[in-house]
C-alpha cells in the first residue's frame, strides 16, 4: 500500500509540473521551434529534461517579448515596410531628398532599459552614413533592426530596397568551419541574387582581398579573414542597402586601408549605413553621420555641418625654438587656446579663424621662424566629444 501511495503521488507531482511548464509555454514566446514542438518535448521527453530544455532554449524572457498589440503596429509590415523607389534600376540619380532608409519614433526596449528611444533616422539614397556613438549606445540594435534581424518595440523602418536586395556584414561573421570562401560567397548568391554568374564569387573575394585562399576551408580563417569573407557574401548579391557593422574592427591598419577605399568605391553603387567606433574612418568614407549616446540621436547630417560645431583648431609646425613665436600668438585677442605639445609643434584653438589665418604667417616671419605646415586641425572625434560631453 505505501509503494502504490508513493507512486500515485509521483505522478500527481509529475503531471502538475508538466502542467506548469505548459502554462508557462503559454504565457511566453517561444524561440527557435514552434510552440506545439516544444509542447511536444515537455510531455515526451524525460522529465526535468524536457522542461529544462524549455526555459534555458526555447523561452524568450519577459523583458524581450514583443509588446503588446495595442504597443505595436497591427501587422508586421507596419512595423517594417520595404518599399522600392521607381526608377532605381534604371541608373539614374536619385531625385534630391530621396531616402534609402528612414525610421519614425523607433524605440527598442528590453525590459526597463531603452536600446533605443524614438530615433527618427534618416539616410538620404546613395549616402554612405556613418552611425558613431560609444560602446553599448545602440548602434548594433539600429542596425540589427534595419536588416530585420530584430524587431521594434516601437515606430516604423521604411526601407527603399527590397529585402533580397541589402546586404548585411554583422560585427563578428562566423561561418560553418568545414566550408570554403568560395562555398560561402557562393551560399550568399544563391540566397540574394541566383541570376548572378558563377564569376561573380570570384571577382568579390578578389576585391575584398581573399583571392589565395578562395579553396580554403574558413575554420582556419584569422577573425580579420572572416570579416572579409562576411563583407564578400554581403557584396555578392549586389545590394542597393550595404549595412555594415563595425567593418574593419578586426583588420590590421594594411586591411581597414583596403576594406575602407573598397567601402568609399560602393558609393556609386550602393547605399552604405556603417557602425565604427573608429572616427577616423567615419571621417575618411562618409559623408553623413549619425551620433548615437545612450539610445537617443544627438546629430545627423552632414559630416561638414558637425566639424563646423566644434571651436577651430590649427596644427602648426615649425622648426623649434618657438617659444617665443607661442608667446606672441597668445597674446592675439583671437587666441582662445596655445599649446606646443612638443618642440616645434603647436596646437591653436581661435575664435575667429579669418584673423588667425591673416595674422600667423605675419607671426611667423616677425620672429624669423621656419614654418614646416599649418593646417586646420578640427576633426571628427573633437566633434564628436564636444557633443556628447
Amino acid at each position: 500500500m505505501p509503494d502504490a501511495l508513493f507512486v500515485t503521488l509521483a505522478v500527481v507531482v509529475f503531471a502538475l509540473l508538466i502542467g506548469a511548464c505548459l502554462v508557462d509555454l503559454a504565457r511566453h514566446e517561444a524561440r527557435h521551434l514552434p510552440k506545439p514542438v516544444w509542447a511536444l518535448i515537455i510531455v515526451v521527453v524525460s522529465f526535468p529534461l524536457g522542461a529544462l530544455a524549455w526555459f534555458l532554449v526555447g523561452r524568450v524572457p519577459r523583458g524581450e517579448e514583443r509588446p503588446p498589440a495595442e504597443d505595436r503596429a497591427p501587422t508586421p509590415s507596419a512595423a517594417l515596410q520595404v518599399r522600392s523607389e521607381p526608377g532605381d534600376a534604371s541608373g539614374a540619380a536619385p531625385p534630391d531628398g530621396a531616402l534609402a532608409v528612414r525610421t519614425d519614433g523607433l524605440t527598442k526596449r528590453y525590459g526597463d532599459t531603452a536600446a533605443l528611444d524614438s530615433i527618427d533616422l534618416r539616410v538620404p539614397l546613395g549616402a554612405t552614413y556613418g552611425l558613431i556613438g560609444p560602446n553599448g549606445s545602440g548602434k548594433t540594435t539600429m542596425l540589427s533592426i534595419l536588416a530585420g534581424l530584430r524587431r521594434p518595440t516601437a515606430g516604423t523602418v521604411e526601407v527603399s530596397a527590397p529585402r533580397q536586395r541589402m546586404g548585411l556584414l554583422v560585427d563578428t561573421p562566423l561561418f560553418e568551419p568545414w566550408l570554403t570562401a568560395r562555398e560561402v560567397v557562393d551560399l550568399a548568391r544563391h540566397l540574394t541574387d541566383t541570376a548572378a554568374p558563377h564569376e561573380r564569387v570570384e571577382e568579390v573575394l578578389a576585391e575584398v582581398g581573399l583571392a589565395d585562399a578562395i579553396d580554403r576551408r574558413c575554420g582556419g580563417f584569422s577573425r580579420g579573414m572572416l570579416q572579409r569573407l562576411g563583407l564578400a557574401g554581403a557584396l555578392v548579391g549586389r545590394p542597393e542597402v550595404l549595412v555594415l557593422d563595425e567593418p574593419s574592427s578586426a583588420l590590421d591598419p594594411s586591411g581597414r586601408r583596403e576594406v575602407l577605399d573598397l567601402v568609399g568605391s560602393l558609393a556609386q553603387q550602393a547605399t552604405v549605413v556603417l557602425s565604427t567606433h573608429i572616427l577616423a574612418d567615419v571621417q575618411q568614407v562618409c559623408d553623413t553621420v549619425g551620433v548615437i549616446d545612450r539610445g537617443r540621436l544627438l546629430f545627423q547630417g552632414p559630416l561638414t555641418d558637425l566639424l563646423a560645431r566644434t571651436s577651430t583648431s590649427y596644427a602648426l609646425q615649425v622648426r623649434p625654438p618657438a617659444a617665443g613665436l607661442v608667446a606672441a600668438i597668445e597674446a592675439r585677442s583671437w587666441a582662445l587656446q596655445v599649446q606646443e605639445y612638443a618642440p616645434g609643434r603647436v596646437r591653436l584653438v581661435v575664435d575667429d579663424a579669418e584673423a588667425a589665418e591673416h595674422e600667423v604667417p605675419g607671426l611667423l616671419a616677425e620672429h624669423h621662424a621656419g614654418l614646416v605646415s599649418f593646417a586646420p586641425a578640427t576633426d571628427l572625434e573633437s566633434a564628436f566629444l564636444e557633443l556628447t560631453r
